[in-house]
């Protein structure tokens, strides 16, 4: 499947500004820490920090990485950097706060035929969430796409482009990717043993979360959703935030995510004009999931 001249799997870890975080992940990575060969994959990550921090102490700490320079233009941006610098027959993202399982790139490999060209691995948050403020993407049995655990051939991610750049926000732009795919016809594996575990993030502030709403916006217009999009985007955050809160242990943590969620649908009411007007000039006309 691979040549001697280039390594089998290429791992793309964007990162920006998280140095203890990115190091545990690389920890997992580290040649002889995989069940696959070492000499079968190599490790990319794409920094989109400000300073070249990154680079220099993982020169110190992991020097078998290879570090490049983000474009600093968002995480879809930055994943697409490292998968231009990518060397492999494939590609495997993952992000700089995951934990790979020690078996994590040789399960997809076990698997891996010329006929399917995308597998996603099963994400698990081994943690449990606790409090309404804190998140982990989850897939357990698959049809998710989530980027922190993907195996792609580098034909198929050139051939459909890689993620699509306009997506600024670390929000949609893996389930934009997965929608392209999808209608290029392209068939996705699940793979249960190729587990990478997410461990709960605290999130950021309710204005910030309303900010990441832009990107939802875009999504919706670009894969044809009746318009305006307003009502419907409403109704999705207050049923996912108030099923987190229902779902989870009641603390001050609760009256805490209730002004979260406060400020996140002011932050939407007060930008959504704008983020719809931008949309519909960019996707002029309802036309289905895009290519």
């Amino acid at each position: 499947m691979a040549d001697a001249s280039r390594p089998l799997i290429s791992v793309v870890v964007p990162t920006r500004d998280r140095p203890e975080l990115l190091r545990r992940c690389l920890d997992r990575l580290t040649p002889g820490m995989q069940t696959l060969d070492g000499g079968q994959y190599e490790v990319i990550v794409t920094d989109d920090g400000i300073s070249d921090g990154a680079r220099l102490e993982l020169a110190a700490t992991h020097a078998w990485v290879r570090v490049i320079k983000g474009p600093r233009n968002g995480p879809a941006a930055n994943r697409n950097a490292g998968a231009r610098a990518a060397r492999g027959a494939w590609i495997a993202f993952t992000d700089d706060d995951t934990e790979p399982s020690a078996q994590w790139l040789a399960a997809f490999m076990r698997v891996c035929t010329e006929t399917v060209r995308v597998y996603e691995g099963q994400t698990t948050c081994e943690g449990g969430f606790g409090s309404p403020l804190f998140h982990a993407p989850e897939n357990l049995t698959g049809g998710k796409l989530w980027s922190c655990n993907i195996l792609i051939s580098s034909a198929a991610f050139a051939a459909i482009g890689g993620f699509d750049e306009a997506f600024r926000y670390p929000h949609m732009e893996d389930q934009d990717l997965r929608l392209r795919l999808h209608a290029a016809g392209e068939r996705v594996l699940f793979v249960r043993e190729a587990i990478v575990n997410h461990p709960p993030r605290r999130q950021p502030p309710g204005d910030r979360l309303g900010a990441y709403r832009e990107s939802e916006v875009r999504y919706m217009y670009k894969h044809g959703a009746a318009r305006p999009v307003r009502a419907a985007l409403y109704s999705r955050i207050v049923r996912y935030r108030l099923g987190v809160i229902r779902n989870t242990s009641k603390s001050f943590d609760t009256v805490l995510a209730l002004w979260s969620l406060v400020r996140e649908l002011w932050y939407v009411y007060t930008h959504i004009r704008v983020w719809e007007s931008t949309a519909a000039a960019e996707f002029p006309v309802d036309r289905g999931s895009a290519s």
